[in-house]
Formats: C-alpha cells, sequence, structure tokens
C-alpha cells in the first residue's frame, strides 16, 4: 500500500522500504543500486546527447552553419554554376556542398575529395570542368566527368598555396616562393609563361572576371597587375601602398584594396581605366574582401572578429556583424547575393543571411534536391 506520510527532515528515520537506516547510515537494496546505477547511466547520456545537440547547432541569434571542416578552414569558392560550395581545409579534405536556394537538401554536403596535404587555396576552372588544388609543396588538378570527378594531374615539390584560373579555363596561374607568377597549361601543368615585379613569396592571386589583368600581392604587402597575356604591367600599383587583400568587381572594371596588416588606412575602391580611387572607406584592417554579384556591396572580414558590408555607392556602412564571428579567413557572396558565408579558425562554414540580394527578392522556396556527385 502507498504511504503518503512526508518524512520528518529532522530524523534519521524515514518509512519502512528499501532504504532503511542502520547505525546513522543508509543501506540500499541490490534492487536499489541496479535503479541507481540505470538512473547514472540514462543522465549521462541525456548530458552528451544535450551536449552534442549544443555543439551542432548554434545559438539563437548565431547565423546558421554547415558542418564545415574538422579544423582550420582555408578556402571557399563557387562552382562555375553557382549552386555548389566548395570548402578545404587543414583535416586534408575538400568538400561540396549544395547552395541550390530551390533544393530541399541545401546546406547537405554532396562530396569529399581527399588530399595529400594541406590544401590552402581552391581555384574553379569558369567552364565547371577543373578544379585547382594548392597546397604546401604539392598541387592537383581534378577534372569533371558527369558526376564523377578524377585527378588529372599533379606536381610535387613546388608550392601551390597561390592559384587562379584564366578566363580561357586552360590556363593556371600559380605564385611562386620568390614572387613570380606561372602561367601553366591545363592539365599538362606545362610552363606556358612567367610574369615578375614582385619581390616576395606571392600571398594572394587573381584574374579579373572579364579575363583581361591578373593581380596578385606579396607577403610583403606588394601588388601588381598585369595584362597576362602579353606580360605588360599595370600602372596603378604605383599609387597604391601596401595591401593585405584585394578584390575585383565582377565587370573587371574597378579592384578593392585593404591596408597591410598593421598599416592603418581605409579601404579603397580604384578605377582600373583611370587610376583613380573611387571610394575610401575607413576599417580597422582585414583578412579578405568580396563584392556582391551586383557589385552594389563590399564585406569585408575584419582582424576585429567584425564582418562589416558597405554600400559602394553611398560609401555608408550597410550591416555589421560581431557577435561570435571569430577569425575568418575567406568569405563570399552566394550566387543569388542573399548571403554571405564565411569561416576560419574553427573550420565551420557559417552564413548570414543578408535578407536581400544586393538590394531585391528574399531567397528562393525549397524544391527538388540536385543528384549527387561521386569521386572517381
Amino acid at each position: 500500500m502507498y504511504d503518503d506520510r512526508i518524512p520528518d527532515p529532522r530524523s534519521d528515520v524515514g518509512w519502512d522500504g528499501p532504504a532503511r537506516a542502520r547505525g546513522g547510515r543508509v543501506r540500499l537494496s541490490w534492487l536499489s543500486r541496479e535503479t541507481l546505477v540505470v538512473l547514472l547511466v540514462s543522465g549521462l547520456v541525456a548530458l552528451v546527447l544535450s551536449l552534442k545537440l549544443e555543439l551542432d547547432e548554434p545559438p539563437r541569434g548565431e547565423p546558421p552553419r554547415l558542418g564545415g571542416h574538422e579544423i582550420l578552414l582555408e578556402s571557399l569558392t563557387l562552382g562555375a554554376e553557382g549552386n555548389v560550395l566548395i570548402s578545404s581545409g587543414w583535416d586534408d579534405t575538400v568538400r561540396f556542398w549544395n547552395l541550390d536556394p530551390n533544393a530541399a537538401e541545401w546546406g547537405e554536403e554532396v562530396l569529399t575529395l581527399p588530399q595529400e596535404s594541406h590544401p590552402y587555396t581552391l581555384a574553379p576552372s569558369r567552364d565547371g570542368r577543373y578544379l585547382a588544388v594548392g597546397g604546401v609543396n604539392h598541387m592537383a588538378v581534378w577534372e569533371s566527368a558527369g558526376d564523377v570527378w578524377k585527378q588529372a594531374s599533379s606536381r610535387e615539390g613546388r608550392d601551390g598555396r597561390s592559384l587562379a584560373f584564366g578566363p580561357d579555363s586552360r590556363t593556371l596561374a600559380v605564385g611562386g616562393e620568390a614572387g613570380e607568377v606561372r602561367l601553366l597549361a591545363i592539365p599538362s601543368l606545362d610552363e606556358v609563361a612567367v610574369l615578375d615585379g614582385l619581390t616576395d613569396k606571392v600571398h594572394g592571386i587573381a584574374f579579373s572576371p572579364d579575363g583581361n589583368w591578373l593581380a596578385a600581392t606579396s607577403f610583403r604587402g606588394e601588388l601588381k597587375l598585369w595584362d597576362w597575356r602579353s606580360g605588360r604591367p599595370h600602372p596603378l600599383p604605383r599609387r597604391i601602398d601596401r595591401v593585405q587583400c584585394f578584390a575585383f568587381t565582377s565587370d573587371g572594371r574597378h579592384i578593392a584594396t585593404a591596408p597591410w596588416s598593421g598599416s592603418e588606412g581605409p579601404l579603397e575602391i580604384w578605377d582600373l581605366a583611370t587610376g583613380e580611387a573611387k571610394l575610401r572607406i575607413g576599417h580597422e584592417g582585414c583578412n579578405a574582401l568580396t563584392f556582391s554579384p551586383d557589385d552594389g556591396l563590399l564585406a569585408a572580414a575584419g582582424v576585429d572578429h567584425s564582418i562589416k558590408v558597405w554600400d559602394v555607392a553611398s560609401g555608408e556602412l550597410h550591416r555589421s556583424l560581431d557577435k561570435d564571428v571569430g577569425w575568418v579567413k575567406t568569405l563570399l557572396f552566394t550566387a543569388e547575393g542573399t548571403r554571405l558565408v564565411y569561416g576560419g579558425r574553427d573550420g565551420s562554414i557559417r552564413f548570414w543571411d543578408l535578407g536581400e540580394p544586393g538590394r531585391g527578392a528574399a531567397v528562393g522556396v525549397a524544391g527538388p534536391a540536385p543528384s549527387k556527385a561521386k569521386a572517381g
């Protein structure tokens, strides 16, 4: 019969039952010990599951994230059609993520390519056929054949941490240890030309979207632009102080530069035709720059662990994110311009929903998921 008497809290003796008071100590029966063990195990399981949910799901108010990499995220880029995000990290993998805004499985990992060393940089060809992956003393070119990726060529013993595909999708620019930029034919990796002008290891490299210019920076903050077909240098860098990073507008007519780490100065946007600075924006130094697809916004990942988005037309600060951002190594806009993708030290890939593509509509609704790619 159930006994609903409340024991006196001042007494060491309770009611008769599984627990009995003997000599001032409570002795547990075999059944009570078993129950206690079950309760302890159940509690531990619940705690582990709770911690896992806390790790897998961002805190309330924090931008959503993909699984990302186990350690430092080095590079982000979009596939040729803009509906696939490609990332590389120090877990020695290159990963592909579904970014089709109309897919039900948006954000799902669809492919992993294992690498032989830390993949520092990614360079997809504009026709979507090739993907160059560079690391310390290693470089590999992967080729897409339908829904399968196979390694087409590789090279050991030469640094490949700065790579960019030319507009013809058959020329790969590779930054060198002494500041040289080598142009290689793809997929053979035969050397076609060498561009000189930097005096230290190449830090960053990119072709202008219109295909006319190749820009590179060194670890001394030097910036150089060439007409990559003729090798003729552009005169603009003579007017630019040391830079940390740069970004081209989508039409290739302007270039944004950020001051060298530790030095003072604004972000600047330069007109490549006239050599004039079109806009100067105050900022406390940054690790990466990127323009929105319509060139209306310029995003900067700050050394102060913030991300700021500037309105290019007015020069005004459009949006700012400074909570739980961390150290960001790389960032880019999604193809529709509605989200900013970023990542860095913790390996995760995070999305900041800006709510409008430059100035426009919201993200598309869910729909059928795309077919998955396979590694060959």
